[in-house]
C-alpha cells in the first residue's frame, strides 16, 4: 500500500483494485491514468482553518451531532463561521 506523504489527507475515493490509487481514463492522453488517493492541501487558508479546528475546545461537528442532515449542514456552517470570528 502506498504511504501518504506528510501533510496529506486521505481522499474520499472508492476502493480500487490497486490499493492507494484511483484509476481513470484521460481522453487528452488517450490512456488510463493512476493517481494516489491522498490529497495534499497546502493553501494558507486551509492550513489556518485546520489550526482553528485543532485549537477549538469543542469541535463544530460534535455540537451539531444527531440532527437531521439539512439541519446538521446549517448548524455546521454556522459553527464554522463562528469559529472564524471567535
Amino acid at each position: 500500500m502506498v504511504e501518504p506523504k506528510k501533510g496529506a489527507t486521505k481522499g474520499r475515493t472508492r476502493i480500487t483494485a490497486i490499493p492507494g490509487t484511483r484509476v481513470y481514463y484521460k481522453p487528452a492522453l488517450g490512456k488510463v491514468v493512476f493517481r494516489p488517493t491522498n490529497v495534499i492541501r497546502s493553501s494558507s487558508k486551509v492550513i489556518e482553518r485546520n489550526k482553528l479546528l485543532i485549537e477549538a475546545k469543542e469541535k463544530p461537528a460534535t455540537k451539531c451531532k444527531g440532527k437531521p442532515w439539512r439541519q446538521f449542514i446549517d448548524c455546521l456552517s454556522k459553527e464554522m463561521k463562528g469559529l472564524k470570528k471567535g
